[in-house]
């Protein structure tokens, strides 16, 4: 069975703008997970959003139980909760 090429979140309901965006993109960029929300800032795929809301997003997640807070020895970082997402779809293919 061929990897999946992405990964798509079906029917959350979130608050903040950038919530769906940040999440898509900490599970599909393997580098994006384990990231703060300043790293976060830096995506292209988030450049829409500004970091108040990237950070609001980040916040809601966390709150929501869907991100995790890492304590590393330069701060925390937030990464994704596998387990609390448990309506996603796999996309195969280009």
């Amino acid at each position: 069975m061929p990897n999946p090429t992405e990964i798509s979140l079906l029917n959350y309901h979130f608050e903040a703008a950038a919530s769906d965006a940040v999440l898509t993109v900490m599970l599909n960029k393997s580098d994006k997970d384990y990231s703060t929300a300043e790293e976060l800032n830096t995506v292209a795929e988030l450049a829409r959003f500004s970091y108040a809301e990237i950070r609001e997003a980040v916040n809601e997640l966390h709150r929501r139980g869907f991100l995790l807070e890492v304590k590393k020895p330069y701060g925390f970082v937030y990464a994704v909760n596998k387990l609390r997402i448990s309506n996603m779809e796999f996309v195969y293919g280009a």
